[in-house]
């Protein structure tokens, strides 16, 4: 049998990990990274840390990595949210792993091992009783020095973020009803307790964390709803404003996950945070 971090409610000592009617609202990489720090420095055992980051999934294989990494001295989990032809906080040395990453949408990686893992997230079941898996891939790459991860500034991300809205209003103005249904279910969404966060994260962190998670649920949610009324020029206009919030959101994401992790793990001040 493969390994696995549980197999169902039968498993002998295994934790279960509750269905929650939904995928959580934060990419499960950046939940795995956030727990697998906390576990790493004393403040929750590892097993639960990991059911906790995955509390969404039914059924999980390959996270018996995070517990040797661990092991093996490693006292962060960095991640990553790269999308196709915007890779660069992927660790290099391994093509394989930067299109995996890119076609995921995310990654979680160990700086000093040189190790990451690419979660494939999928429903199995029928109609009416469906359930989700996950199956965690690891690749082999370059150590990120922890310096690098360091430069990382929160303060830079929310501020890069906040611009970028402000670019965008006019062109999301014109969504009208479908900004305004987009946002309604944004606010829903994030406001139903489907983060799964770790407690005593850094304040600023998790307030940076929540305006990219919003934001970037609001893009998502607008990409999805075709307006069919827009002339060529405006959906066109429309659509690039949504790419550009959507990306700057994931990289505001990925800074503040990092850096929470590296607050975490005594690499930087959690009331200082740059």
């Amino acid at each position: 049998m493969t390994p696995t971090l549980w197999h169902g409610a039968d498993a002998p000592g295994a934790w279960r990990a509750p269905t929650m009617g939904g995928m959580s609202e934060l990419p499960l990489s950046c939940r795995l990274a956030l727990w697998a720090t906390s576990a790493y420095a004393g403040r929750v055992p590892l097993d639960r840390a990991l059911v906790s980051a995955a509390a969404d999934l039914d059924h999980v294989s390959g996270a018996e990595r995070l517990r040797d990494w661990g092991e093996l001295g490693e006292r962060v989990v960095a991640v990553s949210l790269p999308r196709a032809g915007a890779t660069v906080s992927v660790p290099r040395g391994n093509r394989d792993l930067v299109g995996a990453a890119a076609d995921a949408g995310e990654c979680c990686y160990s700086p000093a091992l040189g190790v990451a893992l690419v979660p494939t997230v999928a429903e199995f079941g029928p109609a009416g009783d469906v359930g989700w898996t996950a199956g965690l891939t690891a690749y082999d790459c370059d150590p990120v020095p922890t310096h690098r991860l360091e430069m990382l500034s929160v303060r830079e991300a929310e501020r890069t973020l906040r611009a970028e809205i402000a670019s965008a209003t006019e062109d999301l103005a014109s969504l009208g009803a479908v900004w305004g249904s987009a946002r309604e279910a944004a606010d829903s969404a994030l406001g139903s307790a489907r983060w799964g966060l770790p407690p005593d994260l850094p304040a600023r962190a998790v307030s940076v964390m929540t305006l990219a998670a919003t934001v970037g649920r609001i893009a998502d949610l607008g990409l999805e709803a075709a307006d069919p009324s827009l002339v060529a020029a405006d959906a066109a206009r429309r659509l690039g404003a949504l790419q550009r919030l959507q990306r700057v959101a994931d990289e505001a994401l990925e800074t503040a996950t990092t850096v929470a992790a590296l607050a975490i793990a005594g690499y930087l001040p959690a009331d200082r945070l740059p």
